[in-house]
């Protein structure tokens, strides 16, 4: 609640929504390097068998890959569920959608920033098949559009819904 009004604060429940999206998006961030590292090490640069030059870079692409849908992914459930918790304390539908899809739209950004920083900093042997962070930007945009809406959404149901 913002001062004596009893009415919240517009921009505390945008940068509650901004800083958990992107607290979210730095420990997915170091987590995905954490795990990128260790299938680097387990699958490039300590495999034997017979053909580890070709299986490792592919597998470590893949699970940097899966790590980067799983940013995305965790967009929209992040937005759902601060949308609700965010708008249910606004008394009007339209100013709890607004809030919630600023926030989210915003926060899905730093979310994806964050992780992708993080796994941008995988370097090394069998890193070549890795894809280019600017191959990333077409998805991200879309995915950051869905979040925002359903950011907006669960705001606007939170406002009428959640009290």
């Amino acid at each position: 609640m913002s001062g004596r009004s009893g009415l919240p604060s517009a921009r505390r429940q945008i940068g509650l929504i901004v800083g958990t999206f992107a607290l979210v998006g730095a420990a997915l961030g170091v987590v995905g390097l954490v795990a990128g590292d260790w299938a680097r090490t387990q699958f490039v640069t300590g495999a034997s068998g017979s053909d580890p030059a070709t299986f490792g870079p592919v597998f470590l692409a893949l699970s940097i890959f899966q790590t980067t849908v799983t940013l995305f992914f965790a967009g929209p459930i992040l937005a759902a569920v601060l949308g609700l918790l965010s708008g249910s304390r606004f008394a009007a539908p339209s100013s709890a959608a607004g809030v919630a899809a600023g926030g989210a739209l915003a926060g899905f950004v730093c979310l994806a920033g964050f992780g992708l920083l993080g796994l941008s900093t995988l370097s090394g042997p069998g890193t070549g098949q890795v894809y280019s962070l600017r191959n990333a930007v077409g998805p991200l945009v879309l995915t950051g559009a869905a979040t925002a809406v359903t950011g907006g959404v669960a705001g606007a149901l939170g406002s009428r819904f959640v009290r």
